[in-house]
């Protein structure tokens, strides 16, 4: 059970009064969540090398919409494929959604950065992937290796449609491209490495949550999906 609820003591005068406030209080005490509380996605998985897939729950939706905002999408890069390794295993062992708030300055894993259509920076809406509906069963993130990154939805009748483009974020402010091999530094607060050579490989670990607003106006999250290591790429030179 998630939360505490507080300890109330009632005094009955009548057996059967007794007998329905402990049918419901076992009702209430069996597992079931909170008000303040998210589903996390369904999946979180990588169908193919080039595509990371978050399945929406319309629990979401169903459930908690006055909570539910949408999802946001973690990433951290790696040169080594063992630190890489180490670090999904860590997260997958002890990440929880308490943690999410924390996870820059404690992991150094930040959310995607989005781009609409326009090619304007979307810096001030949040989160990464708004959902208000069941519109969408899916969202797909392209790990495009030459070109920039995209993320599309899909529909039941698995029609698609290009919400945003998506760049890195570096941590100080600046963004890079994933797919261009020259914008990965040895100090990028999303990195992890020396720098790369043509025709070198990254690492990326991701990981998505649910993300909304409590009940008393504070960020809710989710417990995470961790995805990785994605062996990845990039193709672009500059």
């Amino acid at each position: 059970m998630r939360g505490q609820r507080g300890k109330v003591a009632f005094f009955f005068r009548r057996t059967g009064a007794f007998f329905v406030a402990l049918a419901l209080l076992l009702l209430f005490s069996c597992g079931l969540p909170t008000s303040d509380y998210l589903y996390p996605p369904v999946y979180f998985s990588s169908p193919s090398g080039n595509r990371v897939q978050l399945i929406h729950d319309t629990r979401n939706i169903d459930d908690v919409a006055e909570l539910f905002k949408g999802y946001d999408i973690y990433y951290r890069v790696f040169d080594s494929q063992n630190d890489a390794t180490n670090s999904s295993s860590y997260l997958s062992n002890y990440l929880t959604s308490s943690d999410i708030a924390q996870i820059e300055s404690t992991e150094g894993y930040y959310v995607l950065v989005k781009y609409d259509k326009t090619n304007t920076y979307l810096d001030d809406t949040v989160p990464l992937i708004p959902v208000s509906d069941n519109t969408h069963i899916s969202f797909d993130l392209h790990l495009n290796s030459d070109s920039r990154w995209t993320i599309t939805a899909t529909k039941a009748d698995e029609s698609q449609t290009t919400l945003y483009y998506i760049s890195r974020n570096k941590g100080d402010t600046a963004t890079a491209e994933f797919c261009s091999r020259s914008q990965y530094l040895k100090g990028d607060l999303d990195y992890a490495g020396d720098g790369i050579l043509v025709g070198e490989s990254v690492y990326i670990v991701f990981f998505a949550v649910a993300y909304g607003i409590s009940s008393s106006l504070s960020e809710l999250y989710s417990d995470p999906r961790v995805l990785g290591p994605i062996q990845y790429t990039p193709m672009g030179g500059s």
